[in-house]
């Protein structure tokens, strides 16, 4: 049997695996950030209230899991084409144009990702000294959250390149990825 849609090239296989891995991994970060601090809010008012003492550690639970909660939502949020975007300039412009505007925001939108987890690199290695008291656990945790979110929201990026090709309104490209 003959498909009415053509066998996806290289390059939108390629883009539909790093989607799928990237997807996959927001959303399993995002299941278990929210179980880890459901978990740990739920221990600390059972202890409490059995006790009238608390553990101390779900106090800084929050500081440690949300900045994983918040980026692989930005990235899931990306994967799905739902962020916040400008898309009135492109849909109002012919579809080579709008192409070549969205195909270059794409590219922007990578490096400047890019150019963030360089330097969340820098500051991780700065605030690799603080320790949270409790836990013992130092900052880079929450910072190796914000270096992750960018590493996915950069590849988000790139791999909206072949569906900007792809799509027939360039402005929504991520439209067109169940297509594929």
């Amino acid at each position: 049997m003959v498909s009415a849609t053509p066998e996806p090239q290289g390059d939108f296989r390629l883009a539909r695996l790093i989607d799928a891995i990237l997807s996959n991994a927001a959303t399993a970060v995002i299941l278990a950030t929210l179980g880890g601090l459901f978990l740990s809010l739920m221990a600390e008012v059972v202890v409490r209230y059995a006790t009238n003492a608390g553990l101390g550690w779900p106090n800084e639970a929050p500081a440690l899991l949300f900045p994983w909660l918040t980026m692989a939502g930005a990235v899931l949020a990306a994967q799905y084409g739902r962020h916040i975007a400008v898309q009135i300039l492109a849909d109002a412009l012919p579809s080579p144009v709008a192409r070549l505007l969205m195909a270059v925001g794409a590219l922007l939108a990578a490096a400047t990702f890019a150019f963030l987890t360089w330097h969340g690199l820098k500051v991780m290695k700065i605030a690799g000294g603080e320790v949270y008291p409790v836990t013992g656990l130092t900052a880079n945790i929450p910072y190796a959250a914000l270096i992750a979110g960018f590493v996915g929201l950069s590849l988000t990026a790139l791999t909206t390149l072949p569906l900007i090709y792809r799509a027939e309104k360039p402005a929504i490209p991520r439209d067109v990825a169940e297509e594929i």
